[in-house]
């Protein structure tokens, strides 16, 4: 529920999701999760975008309607080719990266949003010209709205109209912590659950 309710907040905020492209940057759990987010609450079109195939093929699961691999090929011309030059109405990034913003910024269209969720781990070097001759809208998102989120959170996920379950990659003891971080940060697994006390299911 804890970072369900990030994606959510990323989905409601400003001008929502209803009726508009939303493009995901960033497909580690809580992008995935932002994906069904918007997808339930009424995205028309939800692009996905990523390095790493196991995220990739999650996203298509999870209601993506198209999954880009960024490393190779551009989003900005795959988005193009899927909605013309007006682009995507809102841009969420998860990754903190500069190749990815810079892509995301072109593939935005005039008067759009980009709601930041990713946490650069440096200084990123910005061309505000572009985003003040695209007048776009830029959210800076940290944690959730209490207690709104938490209620829209637990509406969809009661009624079945997103499901979590497919999230989970590994279910492993604590003993196997070294392996698990080491599979997460190099990509090869979703999200983990460490179960203590053995198998929960």
């Amino acid at each position: 529920m804890e970072p369900f309710g990030l994606a959510v907040h990323a989905s409601l905020e400003g001008s929502g999701v209803s009726g508009l492209n939303v493009l995901v940057s960033g497909c580690g759990p809580i992008g995935l999760m932002n994906i069904a987010a918007a997808k339930a609450l009424g995205a028309s079109k939800v692009i996905a975008t990523d390095v790493h195939p196991l995220r990739l093929t999650a996203a298509a699961k999870m209601g993506a309607d198209e999954c880009i691999n960024a490393t190779e090929e551009s989003v900005y011309e795959t988005v193009r080719s899927l909605l013309g030059e007006r682009g995507v109405d809102v841009a969420i990034d998860y990754s903190g990266q500069a190749t990815a913003l810079k892509e995301l910024i072109q593939s935005i269209t005039h008067g759009g949003e980009l709601r930041l969720m990713g946490v650069p781990s440096h200084d990123i070097l910005l061309n505000l010209e572009e985003w003040l001759f695209k007048g776009l809208i830029v959210r800076g998102l940290h944690g959730r709205r209490l207690f709104e989120t938490w209620e829209r959170s637990t509406s969809l996920l009661v009624t079945g109209r997103v499901d979590l379950s497919s999230l989970v990659s590994h279910r492993l003891p604590l003993t196997a912590a070294e392996d698990a971080f080491e599979m997460a940060l190099n990509g090869q697994s979703l999200k983990i659950l460490f179960e203590p006390n053995g198998s929960c299911i």
